[in-house]
């Protein structure tokens, strides 16, 4: 029997992008494009209606922000948001994972970039593009205020399987679905998992699984 093909929701201002993105991804044998949208809007308005495996989504868009629609979007549907976007400053690229990006790539990423990207992501994987996972790294090199950041062995196991999961850009209730464990235990392991890793952000938690080799750079 023929597997399900991955769903896609394809959202950026440009039409002649979307209409791009739409012929490099229905070119592959396990992707469909079932949807696009110009604005954040109705982008949140598409993914409510389609329920889409992955969203592809620019940051810059007429009305709301990508990063504000991303927010709108996971907390209703369990889509997985890619971020592809000129958009490379650092307090960007933090602000859209901690807000729940499972993946951020540069426009310039190649077709091959963006594929791999949507099939690890779908997964429950993270992507971000080589350039991305630079910026993040090297913004984690000025410190975060008190000691460096310690190893995973200081975590008990249910704590790794915890980091694992908050890595990957699930959200605390999802890690609880997950493991099969309340929200707020979640919340309890995730807690003790900053203080043991001297850790304060989401997006330094992120920093962290990078510099572990931890998430998928392309």
């Amino acid at each position: 029997m023929q597997a399900e093909k991955i769903k896609l929701l394809l959202v950026d201002d440009h039409a002649i992008l979307r209409q791009g993105l739409r012929r490099i991804l229905e070119a592959e044998p396990d992707m469909v494009v079932v949807g696009e949208a110009a604005t954040g809007a109705d982008a949140v308005k598409r993914a409510k209606q389609l329920k889409p495996d992955v969203v592809i989504m620019d940051i810059s868009m007429p009305d709301q922000d990508g990063i504000e629609s991303m927010r709108q979007i996971v907390k209703v549907v369990s889509s997985r948001v890619l971020i592809l976007t000129v958009h490379l400053e650092h307090q960007v690229i933090s602000e859209a994972v901690s807000s729940g990006a499972a993946g951020y790539l540069a426009k310039d990423s190649l077709d091959q970039e963006l594929i791999s990207a949507v099939r690890t992501i779908v997964h429950g994987g993270t992507v971000l593009s080589s350039n991305v996972s630079k910026r993040l790294a090297e913004s984690s090199q000025t410190g975060t205020g008190g000691s460096a950041p310690r190893s995973l062995e200081a975590l008990t196991s249910r704590e790794r399987e915890v980091f694992l999961l908050l890595a990957e850009g699930k959200s605390p209730s999802e890690v609880a679905t997950s493991l099969f464990v309340s929200p707020k235990t979640v919340h309890t392991h995730r807690q003790h998992i900053m203080e043991k890793l001297g850790l304060r952000t989401t997006t330094e938690l992120i920093r962290f699984a990078l510099r572990q080799g931890l998430i998928k750079t392309v």
